[in-house]
């Protein structure tokens, strides 16, 4: 009996074609896809062909990328699907963070695949296929959602890619976590192949922890063009001149400055070889990247799990005058710098607690003695933080740029004295200029009837308000209705306590001159300083879903933190009263020549104790 072509096909023993072979003989880019369509070629990503080869190496059955953006990683990933289409098929499973990412690549980028490359289109079956599952002769492809349990667990696979596994969203109930899922579909087969990729998130996240996981760690050296030595490209590496660096300084913090200042690195960086210290030029990088080559962290004799990174600096598409300037613009706002070190350096971030020591925080002392309103102060807020026998309470100055003053800070023991301090006190500049608190955040964690009734009577002065563990869905903070049972109405302030407290850190980090600076008066107690970096921010593993999430705990068991809860309510204060978008102040303090005197209420010792060691950083 006479065998069709498409069983011959089918029954075709494998060819001994690497991925890399495979591509550069049968990828087609379409113009869908691709800025540069027609055939595929090698030398345009020429680190792509280690990645893609170790997919055909018969011992490998684990492969990790962890990349930067706009490296080709997605085209690798593509000239596997089509090597297994065409040169070994089996059955094989993509999963994408969501079931609706993996529809549109399907449509943007897999279907494409089958529509242009000669020998995919030949095996392709397009009567049985749909668009989450792909079917060819021997094989198919099934498309599957991090989010879609049933699909990760039914019929075996051969061929595992798991995309972005940093973006999985977090499982949930008594079922394994997705990657887990998906893997326990490849343990029938020995000839297996599981590849996950993705830009790194955090230390603990699923990527990064498979590359550490690894036998095998690869690094991409390239040659320099002047000595030879080969390097790595690394982010030390990018140079610009001595005056953007200076500019960068005098626009710290200000978005706009900083776009200019960056607009003129794009033009003027170059790369600076690690050896001979000679200026490596955007013309001359695609010749280093010709001759570069993968180069492991260890010596394994036919390992496992491999695993490469490749930052974006290694993008033919990026000069280093494009990472230098996107580095200037994010380096100053963390979120920003967060993404650059993830999406364009290829690398976790490192939760380091912001660990503001003590005499770091006095380092912000000014002149100012306490009690008195700096000059250039527009407003003053108030925070009092509740506990079951006392209170603790802090009045800030604000100005310019979200630039703070502590002006005074105690314990009262009475509401009474809050009222005195917070309602009838008077502050007052060194001209004699004064100033009221013009809105005081109450907490209403402890004797939460009490912190309602007492801001029920002064409601446009004094808001109770009640931290959030968790974030709120991207909100600082949100506003609910108390139910009082018939009495007068109020709302009750709930804030993303961890983000203010972050906040406050992060403006404590700053220079004491520097905008937005967290400064304090003089003579400040240490008291006051230890509170304020009584906690730091970690990593901890949610037990519940099985992820690992930000939270803020104490640096030591007894370390007492009212002062930092006071700050973040006062951070929140100032925004309720709209300080970033502040310019100017709206009105300027009237002068009085007789203020009303501030009650004693039990302050904070001025003794400065000696300072320990962890303190000190020891």
């Amino acid at each position: 009996m006479a065998w069709l072509p498409k069983e011959r096909l089918a029954w075709r023993p494998p060819a001994r074609l690497t991925v890399s072979e495979w591509a550069e003989t049968e990828r087609v880019l379409d113009t869908r896809t691709s800025s540069r369509p027609g055939p595929w070629r090698n030398t345009r990503t020429p680190y792509l062909v280690g990645m893609m080869d170790a997919f055909t190496l018969p011992y490998v059955h684990e492969i990790t990328y962890m990349t930067g953006t706009q490296v080709g990683k997605t085209e690798a990933i593509l000239n596997q699907i089509g090597w297994v289409v065409s040169q070994d098929p089996g059955s094989a499973m993509v999963v994408y963070p969501t079931e609706d990412i993996a529809r549109g690549v399907s449509k943007l980028r897999i279907q494409p695949l089958f529509e242009t490359s000669p020998t995919v289109v030949e095996r392709h079956i397009p009567s049985e296929s749909t668009t989450l599952e792909i079917h060819f002769w021997g094989g198919y492809i099934c498309l599957s959602g991090a989010n879609s349990p049933a699909s990760l667990s039914s019929k075996p696979i051969r061929y595992l890619w798991l995309d972005e596994v940093d973006k999985y969203p977090p499982f949930l109930g008594e079922e394994a976590d997705p990657i887990s899922l998906a893997k326990e579909r490849t343990k029938t087969y020995t000839n297996r192949k599981v590849v996950q990729c993705s830009t790194p998130t955090v230390e603990k996240g699923a990527i990064y922890q498979s590359f550490l996981s690894a036998d095998v760690r690869y690094e991409y050296h390239v040659p320099c063009p002047y000595c030879g030595h080969m390097q790595p490209l690394v982010m030390s590496g990018v140079k610009f001149p001595d005056q953007i660096r200076e500019d960068m300084k005098l626009a710290k913090g200000d978005p706009e400055k900083l776009r200019e200042v960056a607009q003129r690195a794009r033009v003027s960086s170059w790369y600076e070889c690690e050896k001979c210290r000679e200026a490596i030029t955007d013309s001359q990088k695609m010749g280093m990247l010709l001759k570069g080559q993968w180069i492991p962290d260890t010596q394994v004799e036919r390992p496992r799990h491999v695993a490469f990174h490749l930052n974006s600096i290694y993008a033919p598409a990026l000069t280093f005058g494009d990472i230098a300037a996107e580095f200037i613009q994010a380096k100053d706002f963390p979120d920003r710098l967060r993404n650059f070190i993830n999406s364009w350096l290829g690398e976790p971030w490192r939760e380091q607690a912001v660990e503001v020591a003590a005499q770091a925080v006095l380092k912000h002392e000014t002149g100012i003695p306490r009690g008195q309103v700096p000059s250039e102060a527009w407003f003053l807020t108030g925070g009092v933080d509740v506990q079951k026998d006392y209170m603790v309470w802090e009045v800030r100055a604000w100005g310019r740029g979200a630039t703070s003053w502590l002006v005074d800070c105690g314990r009262a023991d009475t509401w009474e004295t809050i009222s005195m301090v917070m309602d009838r006190g008077v502050w007052r500049t060194e001209d004699g200029r004064i100033h009221h608190v013009r809105l005081c955040m109450v907490d209403s964690g402890f004797r939460t009837d009490e912190v309602y009734e007492f801001c029920a009577k002064r409601p446009d002065l004094f808001l109770p308000c009640k931290g959030s563990s968790k974030p709120l869905n991207g909100k600082l903070y949100t506003v609910s209705n108390i139910d009082r049972q018939g009495a007068a109405p109020l709302k009750l302030w709930i804030h993303d306590t961890g983000y203010w407290k972050g906040w406050v850190h992060g403006r404590v980090a700053r220079e004491p001159g520097e905008m937005g600076a967290w400064r304090v008066f003089a003579r400040c107690p240490h008291e006051y300083a230890e509170q304020l970096v009584a906690e730091r921010k970690v990593m901890a593993l949610n037990r519940r879903t099985g992820t690992y999430e930000e939270v803020w705990e104490k640096v030591t068991s007894h370390a007492a933190n009212h002062y930092l809860d006071t700050a973040a309510l006062n951070a929140l204060a100032a925004e309720l009263l709209q300080i970033r978008y502040m310019d100017a102040p709206e009105q300027a303090p009237e002068k009085q020549e007789a203020p009303r005197s501030v009650p004693a209420a039990d302050k904070t010792s001025r003794y400065r104790p000696r300072v320990s060691d962890w303190v000190m950083g020891r």
